[in-house]
C-alpha cells in the first residue's frame, strides 16, 4: 500500500494528477480548469481539461473581451459518477441544490458524468460558460440568454485542443445522448414550437428541461447568425446582472427596427433546424423595404445548394402568382448523379415530398409578437402552370427539396418565372 502511494504521489509531481483523501478521485490541472473526476478513465479527464482549456480563449473572442482580463480566470470542476463519494469529501457545499445534469456557482461547477464522452463534455462546457459569464459580465441574464448562450458556446465540435464551439451538430451519430434535436423535430412534427416571445419567457428551472435548453440555444444562435443583430447580442451579454423583464426590453428596443424580420426568421430556422444546418446556406434576405409586388413578371434561379430563398419582393394579399418552372439540378452524385427536375423524384422522398421539387413558401409580413406559438410555414409544391392564391401580405421564399445536411452536394437551379394570374386554374392552390 505504500508503495502504490509512493507510485501516486511521483505520478502527481510529473503529470498533474494527485489522490483525494480516499484514492478515490482523480486531480487534473490545466490553465483554466482543475478538475476533480472519479471518471474511470484518466484520459477521458485529461481531454476534459483539454477542451476546457481551448474553450476559453475563443468564449473570450466570442463576446470581444480582451484576454489579458482572464489570466486569473480558474474554475474548480467536478465531474462525478458516484455523486456521494464527492458529498463524503464535502467537495458539494449544502447550498447547492440538487440537479440533474449540471450546476454552476460562482467559479465552481458539478456534472454529473453521462453515458456519452460528448455530452459529459458539452454539459462540462455549459457550466463553464455560466462561470465565465459570472466572471465577465457580472451574470448571465435571464434564463433564456443564460441557457441559450452557455448551449451556444458549448456545442462543440472536436477534443482538447482541436474543440471547436458554437458548431451546429452534423450527425445524430457525433453528439450521443445530446438529445436536442430530438425533442425540437418531435415539436415541429405536432406543430408545437413555442414563439421566440415565448422562450423570451422562459422562467428558471433547475430540472435541466431539454426543451428549454434546445430552444434558447436557436434563439440565441439566430442573433449570432446575422450581422445585423450580434452588436445587440453581445451588448446584452454586458447587462447579464439583469435578470427580470427589463434585459428583454433593453434588447428588444435595440433591434427595434428588425424584430419584425427576426420573428420571421425564427419562423423559418424553427421549420429546417436539424443535424447539418448551415447558416452559410439557411439565411434569408428579407426586408421590410422589400417593395410591394407591382404584377410585373419576376424571374428567378432558385439555387439547389441553398435553403429558402425570397424573390425580393412583398406579395400583396389577393394576389394570384402563377409559376412557370424548368431547368434541372444534380442532387447527389454515387455511381451516377441524381438528377432531377422541377416535379422531384419521387422514388425519394423529404419531409413526404419528391426530393427534387421545387417549394414555395408565403411567410406572412405581419407577426403577432405576442403569440406564444409558431405556426408551422405554410408550403407549397409548384410546377409549371401552377397557379398559387396570396392569402395575406406576404414574402414568397422557393427552394428545392432537400434535407439541410445534404445541400453541400447540390449543383445547379432552377428556372422559375412568377406571373400574375387573372383568373383561378384547376391546379390552384
Amino acid at each position: 500500500m505504500k508503495q502504490t502511494r509512493w507510485i501516486l504521489m511521483v505520478v502527481a509531481l510529473l503529470g498533474g494528477l494527485s489522490a483525494s483523501a480516499d484514492d478515490s478521485l482523480l486531480r487534473l490541472k490545466g490553465q483554466f480548469l482543475q478538475l476533480t473526476t472519479d471518471l474511470e478513465s484518466e484520459a477521458e479527464a485529461q481531454q476534459l481539461v483539454d477542451s476546457f482549456d481551448a474553450a476559453v480563449p475563443q468564449w473570450i473572442d466570442f463576446w470581444n473581451l480582451a484576454e489579458a482580463d482572464f489570466t486569473g480566470f480558474r474554475v474548480d470542476a467536478f465531474v462525478m459518477r458516484d455523486k456521494s463519494r464527492f458529498e463524503r469529501e464535502g467537495l458539494i457545499p449544502a447550498n447547492v441544490p440538487d440537479f440533474p445534469f449540471g450546476y454552476a456557482m460562482g467559479q465552481q461547477l458539478w456534472v454529473h458524468a453521462q453515458p456519452s464522452e460528448y455530452y459529459t463534455r458539452h454539459l462540462t462546457l455549459h457550466e463553464g460558460v455560466h462561470c465565465f459569464a459570472f466572471a465577465a459580465f457580472n451574470g448571465a441574464g435571464p434564463t433564456w440568454f443564460q441557457e441559450g448562450t452557455a448551449e451556444l458556446l458549448s456545442t462543440h465540435q472536436g477534443v482538447g485542443p482541436e474543440l471547436k464551439v458554437n458548431r451546429i451538430p452534423g450527425r445524430r451519430e457525433d453528439v450521443p445522448y445530446w438529445g436536442r434535436f430530438t425533442l425540437m423535430n418531435s415539436l415541429r412534427e405536432q406543430g408545437k414550437m413555442p414563439s421566440l416571445s415565448a422562450v423570451m419567457g422562459y422562467q428558471p428551472d433547475l430540472r435541466g428541461d431539454v426543451q428549454t435548453y434546445g430552444w434558447s440555444w436557436a434563439a440565441n444562435m439566430l442573433l449570432d447568425a446575422y450581422p445585423e443583430y450580434h452588436d445587440a447580442l453581445l451588448t446584452a451579454a454586458r447587462q447579464g446582472e439583469v435578470t427580470g423583464p427589463g434585459f428583454n426590453r433593453q434588447l428588444q428596443q435595440s433591434l427595434l427596427d428588425h424584430w419584425p424580420i427576426l420573428l420571421s426568421r425564427w419562423r423559418v430556422m424553427c421549420h429546417e433546424l436539424d443535424y447539418g444546418f448551415d447558416w452559410s446556406r439557411e439565411r434569408v434576405a428579407l426586408s421590410t423595404k422589400d417593395p410591394a409586388w407591382s404584377g410585373k413578371t419576376i424571374t428567378v434561379e432558385v439555387a439547389a445548394d441553398r435553403g429558402w430563398q425570397s424573390i425580393g419582393v412583398r406579395v400583396p394579399r389577393g394576389s394570384r402568382l402563377q409559376f412557370g418552372a424548368s431547368g434541372e439540378v444534380i442532387l447527389a452524385t454515387t455511381t451516377k448523379p441524381w438528377n432531377s427536375q422541377p416535379a422531384g423524384i419521387t422514388y425519394e422522398f423529404h419531409r413526404g415530398r419528391p426530393l427534387g421539387q421545387l417549394l414555395a413558401c408565403l411567410l406572412p409580413n405581419a407577426v403577432d409578437p405576442e403569440d406564444l406559438a409558431t405556426e408551422p410555414l405554410p408550403i407549397h409544391n409548384v410546377s409549371d402552370g401552377q397557379v398559387l392564391q396570396v392569402p395575406e401580405f406576404s414574402w414568397l421564399l422557393l427552394r428545392v427539396n432537400d434535407a439541410v445536411s445534404q445541400l453541400g452536394d447540390n449543383e445547379g437551379s432552377y428556372r422559375v418565372v412568377i406571373s400574375h394570374s387573372a383568373s383561378a386554374s384547376p391546379a390552384e392552390q
